[in-house]
Order: structure tokens, then sequence, then C-alpha cells
């Protein structure tokens, strides 16, 4: 059986990480986390999880997209690959489905997934440098076979009535212009 590879990108979730590194982990998979210079000790959670669970840490100042691509870089050769969000906790189906050794598949619900070689992912072209809508456009340009709702996760809890408004805030104290760049990033991911 090939290797297997989970990577993410994060970026100021201190709160989440662990629990999300925890849901992910299997002793016999690569984990890759590309993380953007987070400034409130993710990074410094991050190499406390390391001692007990096989991460690969790099730091990269980046959009998502290219965080993603570069993490998704990093995995061994010849693996089969998953995305993973460090807010979100995954559960058991997110396991067996990686396990179970399907090619092509995209798993969507509230949390998505993207499971593939890495090699055939590099082909039709890895991760684009956006920081909304990267999910999207990277899914339109895959060879996807399969499709199947899954719930395999669920995202952080916000007590908050405005999910997307509170994750997009722990980026920059300029949200309300990040959030004009995020459509904009749709909209070229869309075109191209």
């Amino acid at each position: 059986m090939a290797s297997i590879c989970v990577y993410g990108t994060v970026f100021n979730n201190v709160n989440t990480v662990e629990e999300s590194v925890k849901s992910v982990w299997s002793p016999d998979y690569d984990i890759v986390i590309v993380d953007n210079y987070s400034k409130d000790g993710t990074w410094e959670k991050l190499q406390e999880l390391k001692k007990e669970y096989n991460l690969k840490l790099l730091r990269l100042k980046s959009s998502r997209g290219k965080g993603r691509a570069y993490a998704l870089e990093q995995c061994p050769e010849n693996s089969i690959t998953a995305y993973f969000d460090l807010d979100t906790y995954y559960n058991q189906n997110f396991h067996n489905t990686i396990k179970y050794g399907l090619k092509e598949l995209l798993i969507f619900g509230s949390v998505m997934t993207y499971i593939n070689s890495k090699e055939d992912i590099l082909k039709s072209g890895n991760w684009k440098d956006l920081n909304f809508g990267e999910d999207i456009e990277f899914l339109s340009r895959q060879k996807i076979s399969i499709t199947f709702p899954l719930i395999i996760g669920k995202n952080e809890d916000v007590t908050t009535s405005n999910l997307y408004i509170e994750r997009e805030k722990r980026y920059s104290k300029f949200w309300k212009i990040r959030m004009l760049k995020n459509v904009i990033d749709i909209y070229i991911g869309v075109v191209q």
C-alpha cells in the first residue's frame, strides 16, 4: 500500500490545532503543516505537538492556496494525499475513507477533502496562490471520479452568528478589505 500524507495550512489557530492534529493523526500517516507565521502561539503549540505526533512543520508567508501547494510538495513521492483544515476536528470516517484506498475521491459536506496521489494532483496543477475559493479552483482542475457526501468532521465551535466574519478577523485587523480580496480570489479562481 502507498504511504498516506495529510497536509494543511494554519494561521492563528492556537485554540484548535491540538484537537485537529489529534483527530487526523495515525501512526502510519505523514502529516505536513505549513504555518503562515502565526502570531498567537500556534507555531509554539505545533512545536510541542511535534514531540508526540509525526509532524513535518514548515513556515511560509503565503496565501492558503500557496501554503497548501508547498505542503503538498513536501509529501513523500508516490503517496496518497488528503488536505485538512486545522480549525476542524475529523472523525473516523475521514480515516476509513483514506485507508480504503480510493483515489480521485472528493468528500464534500460541511468539511471537504480531496484524496488522490501526489503525482496525479501535480499533473493537473498544484494549488493556486489564492486566499479564498482556493479549494473550488483546485477541485475544478482535478480528475474527480467519485464524489461522496460524508460527515468527516466538524469546524470549530464559534458562538457568534457569523462564522465567516469571525474566521476572517483572525487574519487581519483590516478584515473588510480581506473579504473584498476574497471575492476577487473567487472571481480569479472561476475564470482561470
